[in-house]
């Protein structure tokens, strides 16, 4: 399937894996792509409640940038996102949307700063094999 024209994707970035003085965009398109990033304390903080929001507001996927495995600074954020990431899924399978429609990502804030582009980029090629979100059809 093609990419809806502008499909829409909340990207929720760690504030502790962004390399020091890096500021995201918070609104921009990217490959066909409109994407909304809004940055969080800890990838751990991200509950299954804001990622459906994100879904009941439009958004076609989301996609979540946490710390590296083993390499969260405040303690077991990545964790719990990771495992919050696996019960949103379950769930989006259960409800016939697809567990694709949410991609959790890492990336360490010692990487180059365009290593945040990267890993959501690619989250992104794999979002474009999606269709519109039946939420958003509504």
């Amino acid at each position: 399937m093609s990419v809806p024209q502008c499909a829409d994707v909340v990207v929720y970035v760690c504030y502790n894996c962004m390399p020091q003085s890096v500021r995201l965009p918070r609104q921009r398109e990217q490959g066909g792509f409109r994407i909304q990033v809004h940055e969080v304390p800890c990838s751990g903080k991200i509950d299954a409640q804001y990622l459906f929001h994100a879904f009941e507001g439009g958004a076609d996927a989301v996609c979540v940038v946490a710390c590296p495995r083993g390499e969260c600074r405040l303690a077991q954020g990545n964790y719990r996102a990771e495992v919050r990431i696996r019960a949103v899924q379950r769930l989006l399978s259960e409800i016939g949307m697809g567990p694709d429609r949410i991609a959790l990502v890492h990336c360490s804030p010692d990487d180059a700063p365009e290593s945040i582009e990267r890993v959501v980029g690619e989250a992104l090629e794999r979002f474009a094999a999606l269709d519109e979100s039946p939420v958003a059809q509504q």
